[in-house]
C-alpha cells in the first residue's frame, strides 16, 4: 500500500482530518472525521485558543470501535485558507549532480533550495511551492518530477504561494502546540483545484467559490492552476443566524429548517407553516415558508453581491480581457454550497455563463466540504516534500482483529 498521508484542515468552527493515499491517480480513503468546535478561527485569527487546542489534541490518537481502527498521527499536511494570498511565479535551474546524469533526489532538493530562497514580500511568508512544469535537455517538458530521466540540467517553472506571516503562523503554531509535526502546508483552494482537475467534466478555467460556515473564498483558477484568491465574512451560518433572530428559535432548529427547505421557489396553493414560536407576550406565532424564503433570499443577495465584488477584484490585472474572463464558469464547493435552491437562485445574478456544484467522487468521503483536504493528498503525492525519507513516520495504523 502507498504511504498514508494525514491531512488536517482548521476551519472557522471545526477541524477536519482525512487520512488516505493515492493509487493510479485516485485518492483512496482510510479514515475521515470532523471535530465540531464552535468558533475557533475568525478570518485567520485565533478566536478560542482552548477549544482549538482541545480539538487538535483529540486527533493525536483515534480509536474508532465501529471501524475497528486505531490511528496515531504525528506528521501532518496542514491545509491553510487563502486569507491574503499572493501568488508569484519563478523559474529556477540547476546542473545535475546525481550519478549518471539522471535526475535524483539531490537534484530536486538543490532546485527547491533555490526556490525556497525566493522573496515573497515584506511581512509575508512562503507557504508552498507548486511546480507548473519541469524542463530537461532537448526541449523535454514534464508536468511531474522527472526522476531517473537523463539530462545535464534541470529547470522548473514554479508558482509560489505566500500569506501574511501572522496568518500563516497562527495555523502552524496551533498545530505545533498540539504536538503535530507539520511536514508541509498547502493553500486550501490549491487542494480543491487539484482534485477537480482529475474530473473530465470540470473546466480548466473557472472561479472556485468555497462557502464555509463563516467565511467564503473566491479563487481564480486558470489552466487548472491557482492564480489568486479573495475572501469575505459570509457563510452558511449567516442564514442560520437570521432564522434564529426572526423565528425566535434555537440554533439546532434553525439549521434543521434551513437544510430541510433551502430556498424553495415552488408554487404552492397555500403558505405552509414551517414552525411556531412564542412572542414576547407568550403568544404562538406561525412562521411560514414565504417568511423563510424571504430571509434566505436576503442573505443570498448579500452573497451574490460579495462574490461579484471578489470577481471584479480578481480581474483587476486583466482589464483588457476582464469582460471575457468574468464569464468563465463558477464552481461551488464547501458545506455551505449544498443549500437547496442556491445554484438556481444565484446563477442568473452572476456574470459567469454557468454556475455548478463541484464534483467529489472519492469513495467514503464525497462531502463537498472535504475537497480541499482530498486534493491536498493528491498534491502531496504528485509533488512530494523533497525532505521526505523512505521511512514510515506519518501514521501508526492498526485494525482490531475479531
Amino acid at each position: 500500500m502507498e504511504k498514508p498521508i494525514a491531512v488536517i484542515e482548521i476551519c472557522s468552527k471545526c477541524i477536519k482530518l482525512v487520512v488516505g493515499y493515492v493509487i493510479d491517480g485516485q485518492v483512496q480513503i482510510i479514515y475521515t472525521t470532523t471535530r465540531n468546535t464552535g468558533l475557533i478561527m475568525d478570518n485567520g485569527v485565533v478566536a478560542d485558543e482552548t477549544a482549538l487546542l482541545n480539538g487538535l489534541n483529540s486527533l493525536n490518537f483515534i480509536e474508532d470501535s465501529q471501524a475497528k481502527l486505531k490511528i496515531t498521527i504525528g506528521e501532518i499536511i496542514l491545509v491553510i485558507p487563502p486569507f491574503g494570498l499572493t501568488v508569484y511565479q519563478t523559474k529556477q535551474s540547476t546542473n545535475l549532480v546525481s550519478e549518471g546524469n539522471q535526475v535524483g533526489e539531490l537534484d530536486i532538493k538543490n532546485l527547491y533550495s533555490l526556490v525556497m530562497k525566493s522573496q515573497v514580500g515584506l511581512n509575508n511568508s512562503l507557504v508552498d511551492a507548486i511546480p507548473c512544469h519541469f524542463d530537461l535537455d532537448g526541449g523535454r517538458t514534464f508536468d511531474y518530477i522527472p526522476m531517473g530521466q537523463t539530462s545535464s540540467s534541470l529547470s522548473a517553472v514554479i508558482r509560489l504561494h505566500s500569506l501574511p506571516t501572522n496568518i500563516y503562523a497562527a495555523y502552524r503554531n496551533a498545530a505545533h502546540d498540539a504536538n503535530f509535526i507539520v511536514k508541509r502546508s498547502i493553500i486550501a483552494p490549491q487542494g480543491a483545484a487539484m482534485l477537480l482537475a482529475t474530473y473530465a467534466d470540470m473546466p480548466t478555467d473557472y472561479f472556485l467559490v468555497d462557502i464555509g460556515s463563516n467565511v467564503t473564498t473566491v479563487s481564480l483558477i486558470g489552466q487548472k492552476e491557482l492564480y489568486d484568491s479573495r475572501f469575505f465574512s459570509w457563510g452558511g451560518d449567516s442564514i442560520t443566524e437570521k432564522i434564529i433572530a426572526n423565528f425566535n428559535i434555537n440554533e439546532a432548529d434553525a439549521e434543521k429548517y434551513k437544510i430541510l427547505y433551502g430556498y424553495d421557489t415552488r408554487e404552492y396553493t397555500f403558505d405552509a407553516v414551517v414552525c411556531t414560536s412564542l412572542d414576547e407576550n407568550g403568544r404562538n406565532v406561525d412562521h411560514r415558508l414565504s417568511h423563510l424564503n424571504a430571509i434566505i433570499k436576503s442573505e443570498l443577495d448579500s452573497l451574490v453581491s460579495q462574490i461579484n465584488s471578489c470577481i471584479k477584484a480578481l480581474l483587476e490585472n486583466y482589464q483588457a480581457k476582464a469582460a471575457a474572463y468574468e464569464k468563465i464558469p463558477l464552481i461551488l464547493v464547501g458545506g455551505g454550497s449544498l443549500l437547496g435552491g442556491l445554484v438556481k437562485y444565484i446563477e442568473p445574478k452572476l456574470p459567469s455563463d454557468k454556475v455548478v456544484l463541484g464534483t467529489n467522487k472519492v469513495l467514503g468521503a464525497r462531502y463537498l466540504g472535504l475537497v480541499n483536504a482530498l486534493g491536498v493528498i493528491l498534491c502531496q503525492h504528485r509533488y512530494p516534500n523533497v525532505n521526505d525519507d523512505t521511512q514510515q513516520k506519518t501514521i501508526s495504523l492498526s485494525r482490531e482483529v475479531k
